[in-house]
């Protein structure tokens, strides 16, 4: 799987959405409370493109609030619709039911049992009353579970796109009309790839997408998602035309995939030049990858728990930092975690790969001694400077990786957290204790035990001065500024 009184005229969506964070009316835990977070991922504004911002969404959109469009109401741009392939929908003109498990039921759209277009219609309907609200995204996710072999045949899913495109019309942007406006002319088979061209140009500002959907397709047949999506865009290019939505198949942590005239897994060489966007379930190193679809101007949807829950700061955090375009949320898609992280942002404004440079001495850096590789090598405060023993990646696991040994991890010495636990670099094991959460006050927390601080040894801030556990207490030796530094490499884990 893939995995929520209007104004006469609107400001894009994330001006709107701003206005009410600040006033506190956006649901959420905590979202009502006044907080100036050391960190805070900014609002996207118009001038933004649509590849250089994030979105929140709720999982299963429609299963979730009374009414599908009540989650673009809180602030939301996006949205998750679960499609099945049964009985004659091809015959249908709202095409195929909106489920999960395969069954017809009202899913918080304008009919009951709800198909694709009556929802696709009320988005629609929502964008016509709501102007100067940016474009939306909606992921269709294809399910197969009850029929694994026979669902969503290259035909079906060619006429799936078609059928998208007759319910929205001109509302729905094109990935024929994505091409025109990177390269300025329009796609002909054998000339430059989609791929490319969104490569060199990206994709257009928020402001020139206004009152547009852009439907980007995920899933297809179980454990084949990526040949589901293959076949039906090998069917559309035998028609000499670009699909109409755009495709977005299962990725890993291979950010190879990615790169122009690279092959995606389960899809051919020419299938995957057609890919701009990518499906990503969140897994150890998901950042490497993540991070290349944000370089490469693609869009990315990041789904599902990890070591963090998808719900949770630490994961919205990760997400936003390393280049999530689409984070999809569990439960509660429209918490902004007390303004850290608004609906609708910019896509790695916050800090992935940093120095972390403690308020009690903001010249001077938490450091692997000497640059040491070895297991036991000490943290400790040393002036700040371009050394790679400064400077650290926050992974997807939340570990902190030292860029000089990128094998290496954070660790707290003994295993667990405790009153003066030393903190020293050792092998990365996946091990809890060099796991580490952030908050948006530059505070760095033990993974289970999160009322210990990672935190200067007896408060000081001389040179040299070993980095330990403490009990959390709020203290400056236990506050960090995260100063961003250039991404590196990384490919040994």
């Amino acid at each position: 799987m893939v995995h929520r009184p209007t104004r006469a005229r609107r400001l894009l969506a994330t001006v709107a959405v701003g206005a009410v964070v600040a006033a506190g009316l956006i649901g959420g835990a905590g979202a009502s409370q006044a907080q100036s977070p050391a960190l805070a991922a900014p609002m996207a504004s118009g001038t933004d493109k649509l590849n250089d911002v994030y979105y929140t969404l709720q999982h299963n959109t429609f299963d979730y609030g009374s009414t599908l469009t009540g989650w673009l109401d809180q602030g939301l741009r996006s949205v998750e619709l679960d499609i099945i392939d049964k009985e004659d929908w091809e015959n249908d003109a709202n095409g195929p039911y909106v489920s999960h498990d395969g069954s017809s039921a009202n899913k918080n759209c304008s009919a009951n049992p709800d198909r694709l277009g009556n929802c696709l219609r009320d988005l629609a309907a929502w964008q016509t009353s709501h102007p100067g609200t940016g474009p939306l995204i909606v992921f269709v996710d294809l399910k197969a579970s009850w029929d694994p072999a026979n669902a969503w045949q290259a035909d079906e899913v060619d006429l799936l796109d078609a059928k998208v495109r007759s319910i929205l019309g001109s509302r729905m942007y094109t990935a024929a009309e994505l091409f025109t406006y990177a390269t300025g002319n329009a796609w002909t088979p054998g000339g430059t790839t989609l791929r490319n061209a969104v490569n060199t140009a990206g994709w257009p500002a928020l402001s020139a997408l206004d009152n547009r959907i852009v439907v980007a397709y995920t899933g297809g047949r179980i454990g084949f998602a990526n040949q589901t999506q293959s076949d039906g865009i090998a069917h559309i290019l035998a028609a000499s035309r670009l699909p109409s939505g755009f495709f977005c198949p299962d990725v890993e942590a291979d950010p190879s995939e990615l790169d122009p005239g690279a092959t995606v897994d389960g899809m051919t060489l020419a299938t995957s030049q057609v890919a701009v966007c990518s499906n990503l379930k969140s897994q150890d190193n998901y950042q490497v990858t993540a991070n290349r679809s944000a370089t490469r101007k693609q869009l990315l949807h990041l789904w599902g728990d990890h070591v963090f829950g998808a719900d949770s700061a630490a994961y919205n955090m990760l997400a936003v930092a390393h280049g999530a375009s689409a984070i999809g949320r569990e439960s509660d898609a429209v918490d902004t975690h007390r303004g850290l992280i608004p609906p609708v942002g910019k896509r790695r404004s916050l800090p992935g790969y940093f120095q972390l440079r403690p308020d009690s001495a903001p010249a001077n850096c938490l450091t692997i001694d000497g640059a040491g590789t070895s297991n036991g090598t000490a943290a400790k405060i040393a002036a700040c400077s371009s050394s790679t023993a400064q400077r650290f990646v926050w992974t997807a696991e939340g570990q902190l990786r030292p860029q000089h040994d990128n094998p290496g991890c954070l660790d707290i010495s003994g295993g667990t957290a405790g009153a003066g636990k030393k903190i020293h670099l050792w092998d990365c094991d996946g091990g809890d204790s060099e796991k580490w959460t952030i908050d948006a006050t530059g505070v760095v927390r033990a993974f289970t035990s999160q009322s210990w601080c990672l935190t200067i040894a007896g408060g000081g801030s001389s040179i040299g001065t070993q980095f330990t556990t403490a009990t959390c207490s709020g203290t400056a030796g236990q506050k960090f500024t995260l100063t961003p530094v250039a991404g590196w490499a990384q490919t040994n884990f």
